[in-house]
């Protein structure tokens, strides 16, 4: 089974924010995909069903992004017994809004939520799918950034990021994270 945890912060006020965006990706992978995340366990909203007939489990930690390792460590221990069935899902400050990065492993890049789950976990050994939020420059406090949401002219490439980083999820189920980096580390939303 794979568990695909998209990070982001729960309450209204954070809906539609920059940060919120892997929480926005598993939604929609739920609504394509015809789950039902409402299970309430391992400090997490939780769904379970099927992607290209494989067995998965959708997480939207309710931790706030800054304590997202406690939900993953949770959801390891409990039920995933196994890091690297775990796809976190999650924003990336240093990619442009419209890419999207598959890893097997890797550093934070100085993402709280990867931050709080690498030290929790003791390791960096599982893979991720980084969602691209840089819009420009951004000036001042990194946090504020990252809370406040998308301004209007991107909108259509927010939609077109959400779509692309679903697909490359049901790639990584369905053909392995191999092929799914292969396919979907070059591409950019809007291009096929």
């Amino acid at each position: 089974m794979k568990f695909i945890v998209g990070l982001g912060n729960p309450g209204e006020e954070y809906v539609g924010t920059k940060h919120n965006i892997g929480f926005a990706v598993v939604k929609e992978l739920a609504k394509d995909c015809g789950i039902k995340i409402n299970k309430e366990m391992h400090f997490s909203l939780l769904g379970r069903g099927k992607i290209s007939g494989e067995d998965v489990t959708l997480v939207l930690p309710q931790t706030y992004m800054n304590l997202s390792g406690n939900a993953v460590s949770e959801l390891v221990e409990r039920e995933a017994k196994d890091i690297k069935d775990i796809i976190i899902v999650c924003d990336d400050i240093n990619l442009d809004l419209g890419k999207i990065r598959i890893r097997k492993c890797g550093s934070s890049g100085r993402q709280k939520g990867l931050e709080s789950i690498i030290h929790m976990m003791g390791t960096d050994e599982f893979p991720r799918l980084r969602v691209g939020i840089a819009t420009g420059v951004h000036k001042g406090d990194i946090s504020d950034y990252v809370l406040s949401p998308f301004k209007h002219k991107d909108l259509r490439n927010v939609t077109h990021s959400i779509l692309l980083a679903k697909d490359a999820l049901i790639g990584v189920v369905g053909d392995g994270i191999d092929k799914a980096m292969s396919k979907f580390n070059k591409r950019k939303a809007g291009t096929s």
